[in-house]
């Protein structure tokens, strides 16, 4: 085999891998950013689900209206079926969003099961996190139940 043979050979096996190189490299690339995308989005749904679990809660203590849970709870349901579709949760977990998020405002029952759904949300995001926060409340001999929900109220400007 001559010397010029033998180079191209040599630069065809090194292009090969070099393009199986960069064809690894985006794959791991696409990847992992599609993982933080999906970490991203169930946070999203995490935020969205204790925001609709303060609402039911601050609505059985008649702390607002039943307008404006409807109002607060419509648009924050909304943002969590928009991050649910993309969100690489499972087809049960996204069951169990649906469910949690379908329920009765003043059903007790509802709270409940929001506020399991967030725990599950964030122990799997987080779980150090979640570990944490519940030795707090431990420590401070506090529940989390026990714990009112801060809720924005708008006040109208027209009598």
């Amino acid at each position: 085999m001559s010397e010029v043979t033998a180079t191209i050979i040599a630069a065809l096996i090194g292009g090969v891998f070099a393009l199986v190189g960069v064809w690894v490299g985006y794959y791991f690339s696409k990847r992992a950013s599609e993982g933080d995308r999906h970490a991203a989005l169930q946070y999203t749904i995490y935020q969205k689900i204790e925001h609709l679990k303060n609402l039911a809660i601050a609505f059985q203590k008649n702390l607002i209206s039943q307008k404006e849970i409807h109002d607060k709870s419509a648009r924050t349901s909304e943002d969590v079926l928009n991050a649910l579709i993309r969100s690489g949760l499972s087809k049960d977990e996204k069951k169990k969003v649906l469910h949690a998020i379908n329920g009765k405002w003043e059903n007790p029952e509802s709270v409940k099961n929001l506020q399991q759904l967030a725990d599950d949300l964030l122990k799997k995001l987080d779980p150090e996190f979640d570990d944490a926060a519940r030795e707090l409340l431990t420590e401070l001999g506090i529940k989390a139940e026990d714990i009112d929900p801060i809720i924005l109220v708008s006040k109208s400007t027209t009598k």
